[in-house]
């Protein structure tokens, strides 16, 4: 017998790292998909790098696996989710290696900071046939603060300007013959930045 083959498997695994969306804000998720280049029993949840948010209901076998990332609270920071070279291997135990890859790393822009807003008056109390400037003042910009966000109670506003995408101002006038409060005040979910 002068012939000898063997059996050579030199091909190392790689991993493609893909999401359903590039950005998230605030109580949004992205759907992510790990793509193998060939089979694997070893790739888990701990083979992932992430920075940024958390990673729940990680699933998948063979090639194609899934996971939704949550975004943290009250952040601009930009996450990231990574395979590193060696996390896993393939069924002859050739280790991944993906380097520099543009695809086994992925960035999502984030934006979960809610915007807020100080409502304040040029007055603090009224008499009959005055009225008051008010100021709404937003910490991010928004396109959709309207009026009808407002809820008003001992009277009734007019004049609402526009100022800017974070400055807006309105007239108050008090309920005549009353001598119940006025309350002007802003509900959360009511309006969202830009």
């Amino acid at each position: 017998n002068n012939t000898l083959t063997l059996s050579v498997d030199t091909l190392r695994p790689t991993i493609a790292v893909s999401s359903d969306v590039s950005s998230l804000k605030a109580a949004e998720t992205a759907s992510l998909t790990f793509t193998l280049s060939e089979a694997s029993s070893d790739f888990t949840a701990s083979d992932l790098s992430i920075s940024g948010g958390t990673l729940s209901g990680f699933s998948g076998s063979s090639t194609s696996y899934s996971a939704t990332f949550t975004p943290d609270a009250d952040s601009t920071t930009d996450a990231l989710i990574s395979v590193a070279s060696a996390a896993f291997s393939d069924s002859s135990g050739n280790s991944n290696t993906d380097g520099s890859d543009s695809n086994n790393s992925l960035t999502l822009t984030i934006d979960t900071v809610r915007p807020t807003i100080a409502v304040s008056s040029d007055v603090s109390s009224l008499k009959a046939a005055e009225t008051a400037s008010l100021s709404f003042s937003l910490s991010e910009a928004s396109t959709d603060f309207t009026a009808s966000d407002l809820t008003i109670s001992g009277g009734t506003l007019s004049n609402w300007t526009a100022v800017s995408s974070t400055v807006y101002t309105a007239t108050f006038t008090p309920t005549a013959d009353s001598t119940t409060d006025a309350l002007i005040s802003v509900a959360s979910a009511a309006f969202s930045d830009s």
